[in-house]
């Protein structure tokens, strides 16, 4: 059980990551200039949005995950808030007919990580594994610079390297108007490769949702829907004290360590 269970983390650890989109800085009130930034190219215009979405201060973030992962099957909800490189979120999660919950919490590099399937190997007094993302990156050739950087342009990397984009047409998105744009990513150190929507508010030219689905490997691809709601809303993210952490950073977790 304990093994399976950690055999998500990867996903949840990624996911985590992809929805810390608060940059700092930048406008979080809702305006913008959707109609005047619309008239540039498609292209442009998906990585301008990215760097204004990155720019926020805080959001809401909802995500659904699924994964095949040789040959098991995952998947994964969840929903929180982030603000500034931190957040937490709660997720829900199937994995090859296991299920359970775990809550997460970002505070910089360090995901900490609490589920009822692991406190039979966790130590007493011990309820979250803390991982520090950072060293785990650098272990296996990984640059997280790119996704965590407090330059704005940074985050939200993962549509950096988008090419090949096209507009598909309008939809809403949480009751907000968007335009749906869908693009290409064939090799990037920031990013899997993969298809990438996008949809993008019409009024304030936010990303309001993105869809990546990639191949990771053999027999291993992965479905990730991230929508962000509630820009510059007032957040406060609870640090799991030392006391109750045990750190998993070394320890071999599928997926995130080799």
């Amino acid at each position: 059980m304990w093994r399976a269970a950690l055999g998500v983390l990867a996903l949840v650890a990624t996911s985590a990551l992809a929805a810390c989109g608060g940059g700092g800085g930048g406008s979080s009130d809702g305006s913008g200039n959707g109609s005047s930034m619309a008239m540039i190219a498609p292209v442009a215009y998906v990585k301008s949005a990215a760097r204004k979405t990155a720019g926020v201060t805080s959001e809401h973030v909802a995500l659904k995950g699924s994964a095949a992962l040789n040959g098991q099957a995952v998947i994964v909800t969840g929903d929180g808030d982030f603000a500034q490189h931190s957040g937490s979120m709660h997720f829900d999660f199937n994995a090859g007919g296991l299920s359970g919950t775990i809550d997460a919490t970002l505070d910089g590099t360090d995901l900490y990580l609490r589920s009822p399937l692991f406190t039979a190997a966790l130590p007493p007094g011990k309820t979250w594994l803390k991982i520090d993302l950072t060293k785990v990156a650098n272990a296996n050739g990984v640059d997280l610079s790119t996704l965590i950087s407090q330059d704005p342009s940074q985050t939200l990397a993962r549509l950096r390297s988008i090419s090949n984009v096209t507009e598909l047409g309008t939809e809403q998105v949480g009751g907000v108007a968007t335009t749906h744009y869908r693009g290409r990513v064939t090799k990037a150190a920031a990013a899997p490769a993969g298809v990438y929507d996008v949809w993008i508010g019409t009024d304030d030219s936010f990303v309001h949702r993105m869809k990546v689905a990639s191949v990771i490997g053999p027999k291993q691809h992965v479905v990730t829907t991230v929508d962000l709601s509630d820009f510059g809303k007032t957040v406060t993210v609870d640090v799991p004290p030392a006391s109750e952490t045990y750190d998993a950073t070394n320890l071999k977790i599928p997926g995130l360590t080799s």
